[in-house]
C-alpha cells in the first residue's frame, strides 16, 4: 500500500477527488528500495546465524565486519530484535516472528530497569514492536512495567525525565525518542499521569534544545530543586554550540511522534522546524556529516545512521503537515536519502560488512563506533523503507495524489462529553466507484472497517461515530479500487 496525504489538526473535512499518478522516478525508486529491503532480509539471515545466542545483541561491526555484541543491558539492544520483526512484516513469514519472538524474549528483564532511560528503546522497540504486529497479550504487561519505570525518572520541577546518571539532571535530545513508550502505555491500560508526564518533556525539550534556526543542542543539565538550566552542552556533538546530526535526527523523528500522540501543534512546529533544518543542510549526497558544522567538511565522516532516521521521520512527518508544499517537501527529501543510502556508496552489500549499511558514527569524540555498521542505522533504514512502501502505515505519497486545500470547523463542546463523537465527513467522487472506508491508528493497525458501498459520481457524506475510540489521533481511509485517500482525525476526551 503506498503513502496518503492528509490533512486538518482538529476534525476537518477533506474534499477528495481520487487521481492516481504514476511517474517513472516513482517507479525506479519502488524497483531500488524493493533490492535494499532483499539485501536487507539476506543479511538479517545471515546475522541471526552468526549470532546464535538469543541474550546477545548486535551493535556494531568491528574492523572485520563481523557484529560486536551487547547484553541486553545495552541501549542498542532492542534494535536488533526490532529488525527481525520489521523483516517478519515484510515477508509474512513465521521464521521471522520466530527468531524475533526469541531475541525479543532475551530483553525480559530490561522492564525493570529504572536505571536508564533508554529503557525505551529497548524495551519499545523489541516488546513494542511486537505487540503491534501481532497482538500478543503476554507482551503488553512487560511494555507497562517499563513504562513505570521510565516514569519513575521523572522529575516534576524540571518536567522531564532524567536521561544520563551523571552531570546534575541532564536531559539529552535523544530522550524525545523514548517518550512513545510512555504516550503509548498511557493509552493502553496503563497511568493517564505518564502522557502527562510525556508531553511535559516534550514541551520543555522544545522551550530549551531547539534553537531559532531548528537546530538542538544535545544536553541541557538542570537543577533538579529548581527547574533552572544549569548549562547547555554536548558529548557527541562537535562543540556546544554546533549540531550533532544525529541528535538533530532524534529530535526531528521524536517532535513528530509526540505530534501523532497528542495533536498539540506546538510539537508538530517544531518537528518542521527540525525537518527544515535538515533538509536546508544536507550535503549533496542527502547524508549528513557526523556534525553539521565539524570543522574539517568535507573530510570528514558522515553518518549514514543520522541519515536512516531523519529519513523515517520525514516520511511520517509528510503525512501529518497540511501544506501540500511541505508534504512534498519532506516525501522527497526523504526519498533522496533513501535512494543515497541504497547506493553502492552505502548499502554494505559489496562489503564484508554484517550490517546494512555503511558508514555509521557512534561517537567521533571519543573515536567510537566511528565508519562502521550500526544497528540502528539498520533498524530505521528498514523502518523508513517500509514506512514508503505504506506497511507500517496506511498512507500513499503526497506526490500520487491531487490535494484539496481542506475546509476546516470548528466543533462545540457535546456535555456530557467534551467532544461531538459523532461527526461527518463529505467527500466527492469524480466518477462511480466501489467505496471501502476504515479506520486505522498511527501504528497502521486497522481498528475498524465498513462494508463497502457503490456509490456514484458527485458529492456524498460519512457519518462516522468515534464513541467507543480512545483519545488521539487516527486515519479515517477511503478506498476505490487502488486509489486511497485519507483525513486525519484528533479526538480528545
Amino acid at each position: 500500500m503506498r503513502k496518503v496525504s492528509f490533512h486538518s489538526t482538529i476534525f476537518g473535512i477533506l474534499l477528495v477527488v481520487l487521481i492516481p499518478v504514476r511517474n517513472l522516478r516513482a517507479q525506479n525508486l519502488d524497483s531500488l528500495f524493493q533490492h535494499s529491503l532483499e539485501f536487507a532480509r539476506q543479511q538479517l539471515e545471515n546475522s541471526v546465524a552468526e549470532i546464535v545466542d538469543t541474550t546477545q545483541f548486535a551493535r556494531s561491526t568491528d574492523e572485520y565486519g563481523n557484529w560486536t555484541t551487547k547484553s541486553s543491558g545495552s541501549w542498542t539492544s532492542g534494535f536488533f530484535p526490532g529488525c527481525l520483526w520489521h523483516m517478519y512484516k515484510y515477508t509474512s513469514d513465521s521464521t521471522w516472528k520466530n527468531w524475533a519472538r526469541s531475541w525479543t524474549a532475551g530483553l525480559w528483564d530490561e522492564q525493570y530497569d529504572t536505571g536508564t532511560h533508554d529503557v525505551g528503546f529497548k524495551v519499545f522497540d523489541s516488546y513494542g514492536l511486537g505487540y503491534r504486529m501481532t497482538i500478543n497479550e503476554d507482551y503488553k504487561p512487560v511494555i507497562l512495567r517499563a513504562a513505570q519505570s521510565l516514569a519513575t525518572r521523572y522529575n516534576s520541577t524540571v518536567g522531564c525525565t532524567r536521561s544520563w546518571n551523571n552531570r546534575t539532571f541532564p536531559v539529552i535530545i535523544d530522550n524525545m525518542m523514548n517518550l512513545e513508550l510512555l504516550f503509548w502505555a498511557s493509552k493502553n491500560g496503563g497511568e493517564t499521569e505518564w502522557y502527562d508526564m510525556a508531553i511535559s518533556h516534550g514541551l520543555r525539550t522544545m522551550q530549551d534544545h531547539v534553537r531559532a534556526d531548528g537546530s538542538t543542542y544535545q544536553i541541557v543539565d538542570y537543577n533538579p530543586t529548581t527547574g533552572i538550566i544549569i548549562q547547555k552542552e554536548t558529548s557527541q556533538g562537535y562543540t556546544t554550540e554546533s549540531t550533532w546530526a544525529r541528535g538533530q535526527s532524534w529530535g526531528l523523528y521524536g517532535f513528530t511522534m509526540a505530534y501523532r500522540h497528542t495533536g498539540d501543534v506546538r510539537l508538530l512546529e517544531t518537528a518542521c522546524k527540525l525537518a527544515d533544518f535538515v533538509v536546508d543542510n544536507l550535503p549533496e549526497d542527502y547524508v549528513p556529516y557526523w556534525d553539521y558544522f565539524a570543522p574539517n567538511i568535507p573530510n570528514e565522516e558522515k553518518d549514514a545512521s543520522a541519515a536512516a532516521i531523519a529519513a523515517s521521520g520525514l516520511l511520517e512527518l509528510s503525512g501529518l503537515v497540511d501544506s501540500t508544499d511541505l508534504q512534498v517537501k519532506y516525501w522527497n527529501t526523504a526519498e533522496n536519502i533513501l535512494a543515497s543510502l541504497s547506493s553502492d556508496s552505502y548499502l554494505a552489500e559489496s562489503s564484508n560488512s554484517s550490517g546494512i549499511l555503511l558508514h555509521g558514527v557512534g561517537n567521533h569524540n571519543k573515536g567510537s563506533e566511528v565508519d562502521v555498521s550500526l544497528i540502528y542505522a539498520d533498524y530505521y533504514f528498514i523502518e523508513a523503507l517500509l514506512r514508503h512502501q505504506g506497511l507500517v502505515s496506511p498512507t500513499l505519497a503526497p506526490r500520487e495524489y491531487a490535494c484539496l486545500t481542506p475546509t476546516k470547523i470548528k466543533l462545540l463542546p457535546n456535555y456530557p462529553n467534551p467532544f461531538n463523537p459523532v461527526t461527518t465527513i463529505p467527500y466527492r467522487l469524480s466518477e462511480s466507484a466501489n467505496l471501502a472506508f476504515s479506520v486505522y491508528d498511527l501504528t497502521g493497525r486497522r481498528i475498524r472497517s465498513f462494508d463497502t458501498v457503490y456509490q456514484n459520481a458527485g458529492n456524498h457524506r460519512f457519518i462516522f461515530n468515534a464513541r467507543q475510540l480512545a483519545s488521539g489521533i487516527y486515519l479515517f481511509v477511503m478506498q476505490a479500487g487502488p486509489q486511497v485517500k485519507s483525513i486525519k482525525i484528533t479526538l480528545v476526551r
